[in-house]
């Protein structure tokens, strides 16, 4: 029996939308505009996944081109979205299955609201959640309570588990105070995150509905 009481929060990037290649050309592309010399490496391009925009641009560039570089990946990520983006094997079906059993469902991310809501949209999930914390939205970013906090009084609940597929998604959970689930399937790999001992590690959208039937 799954319980309703229990709000579900979501990361975006990695767990609700498979990104990573959007992500890996985005950063590709600025680069190329702003550091054409550089040769990202797939350990830093993988470095990228996670951290808030100007968080990963402050660490080769400085003052105005940080913003010049978020500006420059915006608009390229925005153009080809729908050329890279793809979602998870039976994701929509849970979703709507979890959405009908009354499951509130919410996103907590680092990109900024209305590119989260965009992506969502596009991939005709918008309906199934009901609030988007963006990092536009808070003053800190994961691994602080602030966005899981946030998006958990908008919900006026008290109880839930934060989803993702990043070790600050996990710490944001438990600093929150709430349960905590993280994906396998992160290109990151696996023992960072069950490093942060989450509650539960879900192999699929169908071992998640299998896993909160069971709770």
């Amino acid at each position: 029996m799954i319980y309703t009481d229990n709000v579900l929060l979501f990361d975006l990037d990695g767990t609700v939308l498979n990104t990573d290649e959007l992500i890996f050309q985005s950063f590709r592309y600025t680069f190329k505009k702003l550091l054409p010399d550089y040769t990202l490496s797939e350990e830093e391009l993988l470095s990228f996944l996670g951290p808030p925009l100007r968080d990963s641009f402050a660490r080769y560039l400085s003052g105005d081109q940080v913003d010049e570089a978020v500006q420059i990946y915006r608009a390229y990520n925005h153009e080809k979205h729908n050329d890279y983006v793809t979602l998870y094997p039976h994701e929509t079906e849970v979703l709507k299955k979890l959405h009908e059993k009354g499951i509130r469902m919410a996103i907590v991310t680092t990109k900024f609201k209305d590119a989260a809501v965009y992506g969502l949209k596009c991939a005709h999930l918008d309906q199934y959640f009901e609030v988007v914390i963006g990092s536009d939205e808070v003053t800190h970013g994961k691994p602080h309570p602030e966005a899981v906090l946030t998006a958990m009084k908008k919900m006026n609940a008290t109880k839930g588990y934060m989803i993702g597929d990043n070790v600050t998604d996990i710490q944001a959970g438990k600093n929150a105070g709430i349960k905590t689930i993280g994906v396998t399937w992160s290109l990151k790999g696996t023992k960072a995150l069950l490093g942060e001992h989450p509650d539960y590690m879900m192999e699929s959208y169908d071992d998640l509905y299998d896993y909160l039937e069971r709770m």
